[in-house]
């Protein structure tokens, strides 16, 4: 086994930005980056262009992906900085998206204060090893749209997902880190190449726009879908389509998590959705309440999987 030490020896601490819109986890992020002695925060601010605003010099920048800026804002900010991207999304598109633009490494808001330091400290140090959270999403990549990787990769992938460090993996697998660098480069061209460099739900006004929208207890029905289905399910289900985890949608509601939960899964098995994965409940909210600006794509997909309208009335309300 390698000595951690060597990877992670005493070296200049990184400097480091913040950008989360909410002030409650970039204070949560804030205390601990600074807790590891490697890192030093120089800078927490709310968005994106106010950190443009305030010319602070930083080496590695953590950030949220919603409610920051705009899709584009974001995606400069990916080419020129090295960035670390924390979101509460879900869907498994959404974690490939940032890391197609050259986000260094894509974790969940679940990952903890460890593994987030070593992924900064990793970003300037060992920027192409990928993490677990990264590598479960290019996994899904490589199934759901038939991409090619060599053999040794997607063992390399599946293990990683699995909490497996890519340094170890390659040793064991006696595969040198130039090989892996740059068969690691061209998956990336091949998942631009397919699409999957489409950053979405990221435009600040978007997400404003959607929270001004008429009472969720006077919902506006824009797909037919909505109205078989109850109150409560549309609720949850707006909140979910405009990129809001399970546990942001309960705080909105004012919920239990396990309530937006039911919700959701009662509305999909409502329109005869069994099998609800994290990318086909993100599909079915945003139909169900036009979060999407090609509904008949989405109605077609949602078709191949067996769904249909929901009978008027025919739900719980």
């Amino acid at each position: 086994m390698r000595d951690e030490s060597a990877e992670y020896g005493p070296k200049q601490p990184l400097q480091v930005a913040v950008v989360e819109d909410h002030e409650m986890t970039r204070r949560g992020l804030v205390a601990a980056l600074n807790a590891d002695p490697r890192l030093t925060v120089v800078s927490e601010v709310d968005s994106v262009e106010q950190l443009e605003v305030s010319g602070a010099e930083y080496d590695v920048c953590v950030a949220d992906m919603m409610g920051v800026g705009t899709a584009e804002q974001f995606a400069d900010l990916v080419r020129r900085s090295d960035v670390v991207v924390c979101t509460a999304a879900e869907q498994w598109r959404q974690r490939v998206a940032p890391w197609v633009c050259g986000a260094k490494a894509v974790f969940g808001k679940t990952v903890g204060a460890a593994v987030l330091a070593n992924a900064v400290w990793d970003a300037r140090n060992h920027p192409h090893w990928l993490k677990p959270h990264l590598a479960s999403a290019l996994e899904t990549a490589v199934r759901e749209c038939g991409l090619s990787v060599p053999p040794y990769f997607a063992d390399l992938l599946g293990r990683t997902a699995r909490g497996g460090r890519v340094a170890w993996i390659l040793e064991e697998l006696g595969v040198s880190e130039k090989r892996y660098g740059e068969d690691l480069r061209d998956f990336r061209m091949q998942c631009a190449r397919a699409g999957l460099g489409q950053l979405t739900l990221l435009d600040a006004l978007y997400m404003a726009s959607s929270a001004e929208q008429p009472p969720a207890h006077e919902p506006v029905v824009f797909s037919p879908w909505a109205a078989g289905l109850s109150e409560g399910q549309v609720r949850a289900l707006e909140w979910y389509a405009d990129g809001y985890s399970y546990e942001e949608t309960a705080a909105h509601l004012d919920v239990k998590v396990s309530t937006v939960r039911t919700q959701i899964d009662r509305a999909m098995t409502a329109c005869g959705i069994n099998s609800k994965p994290a990318d086909i409940r993100m599909m079915f909210a945003m139909y169900v309440c036009s979060r999407h600006t090609k509904p008949d794509l989405l109605l077609r997909r949602l078709t191949e999987l067996g769904a249909h309208a929901p009978r008027r009335g025919g739900a719980e309300r």
